[in-house]
């Protein structure tokens, strides 16, 4: 099952429900302390655990305080209300291991819903759409496309159930059409058995055991459950054995142990010094993995040891003893010294706590998503940047990962769409307010947002002080993102999209263009991007500072150079689109509806048109309504608008010869 949709009310500060979308490999929650982000995973943690088992929702102690009292009154039993709900999608393996569960094996792609209540009782279940259902259906009956094509214009599985076996009927009538009426009537008997399906038929006990042993597990890790420098394994021992629950650190050396394939007690026997070279041989495994991220000291080691010590006497004066697991490192840039784990950084401590923790799931084939609070705050920026390098090329290709951070470094701006700003806007005069989640906007709450920018002015520095290649200068950030949408939507359809040597750099208007040519064309190799022809003054200006400091003029291109006879004179990078298309864009992004009829019958650019009817308005928010619908955008996109970015991508692309 993939995680596809996760919903939270009435838990903490949360009040009213905030439904999230979930991205197939890593999404991160961005906001300022105490803005709700832990919260989220917190509650998603509880719906199906992987670590801290025990772990169950507190009425008193985690519904929102100031609403307990008047919801009671109100509504009486909260137990049964249901702080977390998530969506799941079905994959070929859910649907082979439910199939002799249900009444019928569900499709691949069906939804698995699935909430748990303050009372901490999970509630599991199955539903798909009628299509969906329907050609599942078919496909059991081995109906042609041809019979089933009418039943799919169905409003209901009862209605499409009801059409098939009157069509059977009336077909049973012509002996020519005897096979046809069988089809038709096999259909009709597979798919009265996915009424379960649309919440006509309740599935027995069994079943819905069978669909929760189905979930994902979440797996949480924060800074609490970092590794200690010594763990008694006597007494760790005597826990396990005894089912206390742990505490997270414990947990944390747990599975360390479990890495290497080893438990608490078995170092308690005479082969303890096998169960030694078991657990040293792990953590050269485990520190090998680790270090292939961790830049900043590559001369450490972490080393596996124990002891036996006295913690104490009994009655007869006997000494208690006790088997201690100690950890240290040794540092290999100053003369090996080994000192004890928790006296590092708190940083390492928890990087290679993060590793220790999740060995126990990182090979495992049960279905795991990971939950990770505020990572590597305490990490250098750089290695925060290895870290989120892991998340991306590893943990997330094989993990479905959900993170929160307030740190620029933690957040790739390249993959902007999948972040998600968590807000709590309450106040004291209005607690119920709580926290908002939303996608991120960069018109959004500055302090909210104030990584993400902070990400995107950094990513510019680097790009600007550090990078190589051939940087390409553009206006403003609408600019960046329309190019870099289209470039993706090329690629998609094996198209050339912009050459990936050419890093865009938005300069902040075409005002600073000049400066940015010349500063940059100094040293580095670069092109630009300006609205309007290059009979323009502004363009003189950004010519004048390209001439005197060798840049060649062929690197510079003007939106006009497209050379398409319908766009206006002087045309911004919005007059490749065609009129409609970027109305669409606009109506996103501001709630509007307005028509071509409803603009100036003018050759003027399309945003000045715009501007005459509706006032002044910020250009890059029809940029990220691209983003924010570009699947629908383009499956209707005019050819007109195709052509001319392909035709600017082109001019783009030819300033590196």
């Amino acid at each position: 099952m993939r995680l596809k949709q996760v919903t939270v009310q009435r838990f903490r500060n949360v009040v009213e429900p905030q439904t999230i979308d979930v991205e197939d490999d890593v999404t991160v929650l961005v906001g300022k302390n105490e803005s709700g982000k832990t919260t989220i995973l917190e509650a998603l943690h509880h719906l199906n655990p992987a670590n801290r088992r025990d772990l169950k929702f507190d009425l008193v102690t985690e519904y929102p305080r100031w609403r307990l009292s008047p919801d009671r009154r109100k509504q009486g039993n909260l137990e049964n209300v249901k702080p977390i709900s998530a969506v799941f999608v079905l994959d070929e393996q859910d649907v082979a291991d439910l199939s002799e569960a249900l009444p019928a094996p569900p499709p691949v792609g069906a939804y698995c819903d699935a909430s748990k209540s303050y009372a901490n009782e999970l509630y599991p279940s199955l539903r798909a759409d009628l299509p969906t259902i329907l050609r599942k259906a078919a496909e059991i009956s081995e109906l042609p496309g041809g019979d089933l094509e009418p039943l799919l214009g169905s409003d209901s599985l009862d209605a499409a159930i009801t059409q098939a076996r009157e069509t059977a009927k009336e077909l049973k009538a012509d002996p020519d059409k005897t096979l046809q009426s069988k089809g038709l009537t096999a259909f009709a008997t597979a798919a009265a058995k996915y009424q379960y399906l649309v919440g006509k038929e309740q599935i027995e006990q069994d079943a819905i055991n069978a669909v929760a042993a189905q979930l994902p597990r979440f797996f949480y890790f924060s800074t609490y459950q970092n590794l200690p420098g010594e763990a008694d394994l006597t007494a760790l021992a005597e826990k396990v054995a005894g089912e206390v629950v742990l505490s997270s650190e414990e947990e944390t050396v747990v599975a360390l142990l479990a890495h290497a394939n080893v438990k608490p007690g078995d170092f308690l026997d005479v082969n303890y010094d096998s169960r030694k070279a078991e657990l040293q041989a792990a953590s050269l495994d485990l520190s090998s993995h680790a270090f292939e991220y961790w830049t900043q000291n590559k001369d450490l080691k972490v080393i596996f040891d124990t002891d036996n010590v006295e913690v104490g006497r009994d009655g007869d004066d006997h000494p208690i003893m006790h088997r201690l697991l100690k950890i240290e490192l040794r540092d290999g840039r100053h003369g090996d010294v080994e000192t004890n784990f928790a006296t590092r950084s708190t940083g390492f401590r928890w990087f290679f706590s993060f590793f220790a923790a999740f060995s126990a799931y990182q090979e495992s084939e049960d279905k795991i998503i990971v939950l990770l609070d505020e990572p590597g705050t305490s990490l250098h920026g750089e290695a925060q940047k290895d870290f989120i390098r892991f998340v991306a090329e590893e943990l997330g290709q094989t993990k479905q990962t959900l993170y929160t951070t307030h740190s620029q470094f933690m957040i790739d701006p390249g993959q902007y769409e999948k972040l998600r700003a968590v807000q709590d806007r309450a106040t004291r005069e209005k607690p119920d307010l709580g926290v908002v989640v939303t996608k991120i906007s960069l018109s959004g709450d500055r302090d909210t947002i104030l990584p993400v920018e902070s990400a995107l002015g950094y990513s510019m520095s680097q790009h600007l002080f550090l990078g190589g290649g051939h940087h390409l200068l553009v206006e403003g950030s609408s600019d960046f993102i329309y190019i870099q949408r289209f470039t993706e939507q090329f690629l998609s359809s094996g198209k050339t999209g912009l050459d990936p040597r050419l890093a865009m750099l938005p300069v902040g208007g075409v005002t600073n263009m000049p400066a940015f040519v010349a500063l940059l064309g100094r040293r580095l190799d670069v092109s630009a991007l300006v609205d309007g022809s290059k009979s323009g003054n502004r363009f003189g200006r950004i010519k004048s500072a390209a001439e005197a400091n060798d840049v060649p003029l062929s690197a510079l291109v003007a939106v006009d150079d497209v050379g398409d006879p319908d766009m206006p004179k002087g045309s911004d990078i919005e007059d490749l689109f065609a009129l409609a298309d970027y109305l669409r864009l606009y109506n996103w992004a501001f709630g509007k509806s307005l028509k071509e009829a409803d603009l100036p019958a003018t050759t003027q650019p399309i945003v000045s048109r715009v501007t005459e009817v509706e006032g002044d308005f910020d250009h890059a928010l029809p940029a990220h309504a691209l983003t924010e619908n570009r699947v629908e955008f383009f499956e209707s996109v005019d050819s007109k608008t195709m052509a001319r970015f392909e035709a600017l991508v082109a001019l783009l692309n030819a300033t590196l010869t």
